[in-house]
């Protein structure tokens, strides 16, 4: 249901192209912690992933996908270099993320194929 734990997304610094496609169970990309996990006990419930290299990503026909993430971790999410968003065929996904969105002044978002439709932050835009 997700593809990744916000655990090994805090570890992806380097990373530089998201391709995600194809996959009806998927609910989100990062999971959250949830209410179940024994670390949720004392933490801090605001924290921060940092994608400082990441310049592309793209979010294909994934039916069931409700966000990037969202739980009761609020994450703040920094994308730094991020140029190009495409998000196509999540007719579900209503946010970005529940937490904040740290981006550049203008990313090229494209929630279809054809037109560019960015609204001032990724989850105004989705």
């Amino acid at each position: 249901m997700n593809l990744v734990p916000s655990s090994v997304a805090k570890s992806l610094e380097r990373l530089v192209t998201v391709r995600v496609s194809g996959c009806s169970a998927m609910t989100q990309v990062v999971a959250s912690c949830d209410e179940g996990d024994s670390d949720i006990a004392g933490a801090n419930l605001e924290e921060e992933i940092l994608f400082s290299k990441l310049r592309y990503m793209t979010i294909l026909d994934l039916e069931n996908l409700t966000s990037f993430c969202s739980g009761i971790v609020d994450y703040t999410f920094k994308f730094p270099s991020l140029e190009d968003l495409i998000v196509t065929g999540c007719c579900n996904m209503k946010i970005f993320t529940s937490g904040d969105l740290i981006t550049p002044k203008r990313v090229d978002a494209w929630y279809s194929e054809s037109a560019c439709c960015w609204d001032n932050d990724l989850n105004t835009t989705i």
